[in-house]
């Protein structure tokens, strides 16, 4: 008899829609993150959103597919008729990062083999993930070194992308160094892109990035960071690292006149809309974003919000360097933002536009010139999270979210925990009572509550 085929993995699988999976870690810290993978249809990609915490639980760290791309590769998904979801990787990678901390980037690093990952991030937070990953990240909280990557695609505001992207040093190409320049520099190392990015808009860690590896923290000397690069490479590519760590850096990045110019750049590729738009949405963190695919109707939010889960009990959390008040207003935008799709698709009928009645009914309020599309309608829009929760009808979501996080404002909602945090700050937990609460709650600094209330007009309820 056949010896069974050995499928045991870390994450577990189910589809949610024609094109997209959703994906369960089972991982170490606990945090059970969500990551997406859409398989898209129009182009040769796979589109995942984030990348979970590559550490498998106790209980799963003897699987057979501990690595999610391991898993997307090689691993048979039922729901897919017991196909991989990118057999042998035939699909290059598109990593949508919806915010940075450690538990959405830290598989990042297994996907730069090949060089063809492209990573996104939302443009307002740029800084933020630059200036000091390894505390933005959390990553000293839980003891794990600071995976690095470059990313290659900064999304501005409801940029809708396509595809190829247009790097940086793509359209300045000719006028910047590039790697190309110095071949037996160079020589082998993964880049995340395709070609070789010029050296003067790589990151100030120019070494980690070129190498595109789990890096050692900022703050190591040249003599040991030379150490950990040669830890970290293949045995065919020491002799790369060796050159590097005697490689003047500083000299070259600063080189004004450099006596290599890159050719011009290829003509431009057909660009295929990924139909995808890009939403910056800061709150939970400065770098957070949410991502809308139009054609399946479906907001990816990341770690923005979600429902307690029935095993977890997660509350929406925000780190010490959130901001209550940014949030408030990019959830709005969020709730603006589906209500005019729903109302956009409540006026599609077959294969034209109407202004269909049976569909749609009048707000009965004037200044709200909305069309308000009833819940059973067929098309609205539906939002998956980071954690917990998934494919719920976005406008009911966030409706409640609005109506909850109001009530913790106003002091209607009770702290029924306080811990100390980072620094010894005061974090406290909002949590209804009884079998009627609301399914969420916020942990966060008291100082970022407070600074909300005063803002909104509640200063009362801190008191």
């Amino acid at each position: 008899m056949a010896k069974p085929h050995d499928s045991s993995t870390s994450f577990s699988t189910r589809r949610i829609n024609a094109t997209t999976f959703v994906i369960r870690e089972d991982d170490s810290f606990a945090e059970h993150p969500l990551i997406y993978a859409k398989l898209h249809p129009k182009a040769p990609v796979i589109v995942l959103s984030d990348t979970g915490s590559d550490a498998p639980s106790e209980e799963h760290k003897h699987d057979k597919y501990i690595h999610l791309r391991a898993h997307l590769e090689h691993c048979p998904i039922p729901d897919n008729n017991y196909q991989p979801l990118n057999p042998s990787g035939k699909l290059k990678y598109i990593i949508i990062c919806t915010h940075c901390h450690y538990d959405h980037i830290l598989g990042v690093p297994q996907f730069l083999r090949g060089g063809t990952t492209e990573i996104i991030a939302s443009a307002a937070g740029r800084d933020f993930i630059e200036s000091d990953l390894e505390d933005h990240g959390e990553f000293e909280d839980i003891g794990r070194p600071t995976p690095f990557y470059q990313v290659t695609k900064w999304a501005q505001a409801f940029e809708r992308l396509q595809y190829p992207f247009e790097h940086d040093w793509d359209a300045r190409g000719r006028n910047l160094p590039c790697a190309d320049a110095m071949p037996n520099i160079f020589l082998g190392m993964a880049m995340s892109t395709q070609g070789s990015p010029p050296v003067s808009v790589l990151p100030t860690r120019l070494r980690q990035a070129a190498m595109q590896q789990s890096p050692p923290s900022s703050n190591l000397s040249q003599k040991r960071l030379g150490t950990q690069l040669q830890r970290h490479q293949p045995p065919a590519t020491l002799h790369t690292a060796t050159i590097l760590d005697n490689f003047d850096f500083d000299a070259f990045l600063n080189e004004t006149a450099p006596s290599y110019y890159p050719p011009a750049p290829p003509k431009s590729a057909k660009k295929i809309d990924l139909g995808i738009t890009i939403i910056q949405t800061p709150g939970h963190t400065p770098d957070e974003l949410a991502w809308y695919d139009h054609d399946e109707m479906h907001l990816y939010v990341g770690d923005s919000f979600y429902r307690e889960g029935d095993e977890d009990e997660m509350p929406i959390i925000f780190p010490r360097y959130g901001n209550l008040i940014e949030w408030v207003f990019a959830m709005q935008k969020l709730a603006v933002f589906v209500r005019s799709e729903n109302a956009r698709a409540a006026a599609i009928v077959d294969d034209g536009h109407a202004e269909g009645k049976d569909e749609t009914e009048s707000s009965g309020d004037e200044e709200d010139d909305w069309v308000h599309v009833p819940a059973s309608s067929t098309q609205r829009v539906e939002i998956s999270c980071a954690h917990q929760t998934y494919s719920v009808d976005g406008a009911e979501i966030l409706a409640e979210l609005e109506s909850f996080s109001f009530r913790v404002f106003k002091g209607d909602v009770p702290v029924v925990e306080t811990k100390k945090g980072h620094g010894g700050e005061t974090y406290d937990l909002w949590r209804e009572k009884g079998e009627k609460r609301t399914p969420m709650s916020i942990f966060c600094p008291r100082r970022l509550m407070e600074d909300a209330r005063r803002f909104f007009g509640h200063a009362e309820s801190s008191k």
